[in-house]
């Protein structure tokens, strides 16, 4: 489809939801795996998505039931949640009229701003947050099986990325990533010893989870208060520490000091904790999934490569980083597990 085509088409889109009434259709800041807009009708504004990563109508029907569930249950929540807007007909889902069967949903808008995460106040918050949500959604069941695999099963986590064709890769990396041999060795080894950890982590705990909350998934105000969370299109019945273990996957920079980090990571589950309790058995796992966390990222990147999205660049940042923060929790994961135990600030 040309350029001037595609823009024709989501401008026509709002038409779906708002038949007869005027709109504005507007470009601002998106996500990185969906096309966004911002439709304006009668002074209210309403977010327009159009997920560009796949085009199973399940899987948005899915996120879409849980977010009225959530809906539901706001009073439980101190931030808004982006609520997806009814049809006419009581659906919640357009699919375009080209020859890639794009979807696209309408949903509640939030002002903010995406948060920087720049003390341990404002990272305690960010815990506070994260467990407010995972308490409601352990509340949550709808008669719809999840789409989305749990985490661990990483054999699912792209088509084109098999366990066969991930360790072609690995081992031996086509020759625009030569360079990154070693760092691709290392990641398949780590990649080897999860896939051999997973009939244990199939007996934690398990629930609904967002599955990516981070900054960019998040809002604040002017003052730093959060005010939404945002983008649950990857939200599954999951291990309920996973929920944590993305959070705490952002926050591991191996470019901060030890104890800086450390600190940043034990104030963030100090704000979880007063919401959430997790066994001990789930904490002591943290670093491993940290570590899946990490892989599941690669390999979703592998994926976009495969398939023409990314350029190759991205995927190298992307190889570093796998690299550098599973390394680090090889060998730093005992300690990050105490800091959380004694959530020591100081």
């Amino acid at each position: 489809m040309r350029v001037k085509d595609f823009e024709e088409q989501l401008a026509l889109l709002p038409a779906y939801w708002f038949p007869g009434q005027a709109w504005t259709i507007r470009v601002g800041a998106g996500g990185m795996n969906n096309t966004t807009r911002f439709v304006d009708v009668a002074g209210t504004s309403y977010v327009l998505r159009l997920y560009e990563t796949h085009r199973d109508i399940d899987k948005i029907i899915f996120e879409h039931r849980i977010l009225l569930a959530l809906n539901k249950r706001k009073n439980q929540l101190p931030y808004r949640i982006p609520v997806p807007i009814e049809l006419p007909d009581g659906g919640t889902v357009v699919q375009l009229d080209d020859s890639q069967g794009k979807l696209a949903a309408l949903f509640t808008f939030t002002d903010g701003i995406n948060p920087t995460w720049v003390n341990a106040q404002q990272l305690l918050h960010y815990g506070e947050a994260v467990g407010q949500l995972s308490a409601v959604l352990g509340t949550i069941a709808v008669d719809l099986k999840p789409v989305y695999p749990p985490y661990y099963e990483i054999e699912n986590i792209h088509p084109r990325c098999t366990p066969d064709a991930i360790r072609e890769f690995c081992l031996y990396p086509p020759e625009p990533f030569f360079a990154q041999r070693e760092e691709l060795l290392y990641i398949f080894e780590r990649f080897s010893a999860l896939y051999q950890a997973i009939p244990s982590l199939r007996k934690l705990p398990h629930q609904l989870v967002h599955g990516d909350i981070n900054g960019s998934n998040m809002l604040v105000d002017e003052e730093g208060h959060i005010t939404s969370v945002l983008d649950f299109e990857f939200i599954t019945r999951d291990l309920r520490v996973m929920e944590i273990a993305v959070c705490l996957s952002d926050l591991i920079d191996p470019a901060l000091p030890k104890a800086e980090l450390k600190r940043n990571c034990a104030a963030f589950y100090q704000g979880y904790q007063q919401f959430a309790q997790l066994k001990e058995a789930e904490i002591q796992v943290l670093p491993l999934l940290i570590e899946l966390r990490r892989l599941d990222v690669f390999i979703h990147f592998l994926g976009r490569y495969a398939d023409g999205v990314d350029p190759q660049g991205v995927l190298i940042d992307i190889i570093q980083n796998t690299y550098d923060k599973t390394k680090w929790l090889q060998e730093h994961s005992m300690e990050l597990v105490r800091s959380i135990q004694n959530k020591q600030l100081d």
